[in-house]
């Protein structure tokens, strides 16, 4: 039989439920993905945080003969929206690229909730009907692209930052979203900044000498951390999975196309 076509090259990841070592190819669902709590993609600029949104969010809303779910994915930008020609280059060119007809096209693509906000309008609009909106809408994935700039936007001024202020915002966050991933079995991928940069010595491992942004508030309520690093010399790039700050962690290379993201074996 022959095999069904997909997004160029399936997405390899580690086993994460089953703690395998070696890298095994495997869907955007249960057995993957740790859903149920917020996966952060984070990374200095340049490596990849945004492509690895819109591929998490193409493996959502496309059909399941082609790798995806099939589900309704809510994507959100915070810093600058999407233009037009943005959409176009990230979403509907890659699902029209699998061939599928028009009328598959259509269901596909609006399966792509897409907002903006600013801070006052994502606080409003979690704490307003956000279930409801989940539920009528279908989403089976969360993206928000990217958190970091929502907490600069709000708590942070020339000379001085309201910690006790974001503290308060995150805690409410995990208290919402921590509910409706688990009553509705959920994804959710937030896109956070790396900010601090710190000598090799410091850390647990000679690699650690980069901080994501946010704080303990932040990290110590999150479900697992994809870290994406690069290499610029050579244009390598990987993904360094954590679960825990104590645990070894695991890698995945992938490469940036034209067509998006490409994970290697």
């Amino acid at each position: 039989m022959e095999k069904t076509p997909s997004i160029e090259n399936d997405y390899q990841f580690c086993g994460l439920i089953s703690g395998m070592k070696r890298y095994k190819t495997i869907k955007l669902g249960p057995e993957s993905i740790n859903n149920r709590s917020v996966v952060e993609i984070t990374g200095e600029a340049g490596t990849g945080k945004s492509k690895l949104c819109y591929y998490f969010a193409l493996k959502t809303i496309l059909p399941e003969k082609y790798g995806g779910l099939e589900k309704s994915c809510l994507f959100i930008t915070s810093f600058k929206a999407l233009s037009d020609e943005q959409k176009v280059e990230f979403f509907e060119n890659p699902v029209k690229s699998l061939g599928l007809s028009e009328e598959e096209i259509e269901s596909t693509l609006k399966k792509l909730v897409y907002r903006h906000f600013n801070f006052e309008e994502f606080q409003r609009f979690i704490n307003e009907n956000f279930e409801k909106f989940l539920v009528e809408n279908k989403i089976q994935t969360i993206i928000i692209d990217n958190i970091t700039c929502l907490c600069d936007e709000k708590f942070q001024e020339m000379k001085k930052y309201d910690y006790p202020g974001r503290h308060n915002f995150l805690f409410d966050f995990f208290l919402v979203f921590d509910g409706l991933l688990l009553k509705y079995n959920l994804f959710c991928f937030c896109v956070n900044e790396v900010r601090a940069v710190f000598d090799h010595e410091v850390g647990m491992y000679f690699y650690d000498s980069l901080r994501p942004a946010l704080g303990k508030t932040w990290e110590n309520n999150l479900g697992t951390r994809l870290f994406l690093k690069r290499e610029k010399k050579i244009d390598k790039r990987w993904i360094e999975v954590s679960f825990s700050n104590y645990l070894i962690r695991q890698y995945i290379e992938f490469k940036v196309t034209k067509k998006g993201i490409k994970f290697l074996d």
